[in-house]
């Protein structure tokens, strides 16, 4: 049988049992991309997608997703993490919103919310269980989530704040499961 297939979108491998998929340019819009790289349908046990969502204009989105959920085995998981634009802290969204002042957010498309990212993930026909995320209140909720599905560097339990706002560590973080 083998080794789980775990793979990152749009990145590097975070350890050796994950796949990078930035080896060149992986188009995840496009149902041939993934059939040349993975084979068959049906064939991944874990994606991640840590801070990648963010950068796909919203209308591709859907067709991501789709491809995800079609190359996933049956209890596979997807794992995003993103921006979380419930975030209180005004620094924070002035940072990561799209054409925000912080590394990479001139290229952000959307900001995600719980409501957002749940809405499309179940679009696409996952299951969602959220691990961290803010609500439209701006309190910070946690349930407990496994680093075996994919470890997140900017997140309350693995990031660091950096010196700038104390929250710039905290990312939405969402995973897929695929009934």
């Amino acid at each position: 049988m083998g080794a789980p297939l775990k793979v990152v979108l749009g990145g590097t491998a975070p350890a050796p049992e994950w796949f990078g998929s930035d080896i060149g340019f992986f188009d995840a819009t496009c149902a041939t991309a993934w059939a040349e790289l993975f084979g068959h349908e049906a064939s991944i046990d874990r994606l991640l997608a840590e801070h990648v969502f963010e950068h796909i204009p919203p209308e591709l989105i859907p067709a991501v997703l789709e491809n995800a959920l079609r190359y996933l085995k049956t209890g596979g998981t997807i794992r995003i993490a993103v921006p979380d634009g419930h975030n209180p802290n005004p620094d924070y969204i002035r940072h990561v919103e799209p054409g925000g002042v912080g590394p990479g957010a001139d290229d952000h498309k959307q900001l995600f919310t719980i409501e957002i990212l749940s809405a499309a993930l179940e679009a696409a026909g996952f299951q969602v269980e959220p691990g961290e995320w803010f609500d439209s209140g701006g309190q910070f909720h946690e349930t407990p989530w496994s680093d075996d599905r994919g470890n997140i560097y900017r997140c309350k339990r693995h990031g660091t704040p950096d010196k700038s706002f104390s929250s710039s560590h905290l990312s939405l973080l969402v995973d897929g499961v695929k009934p």
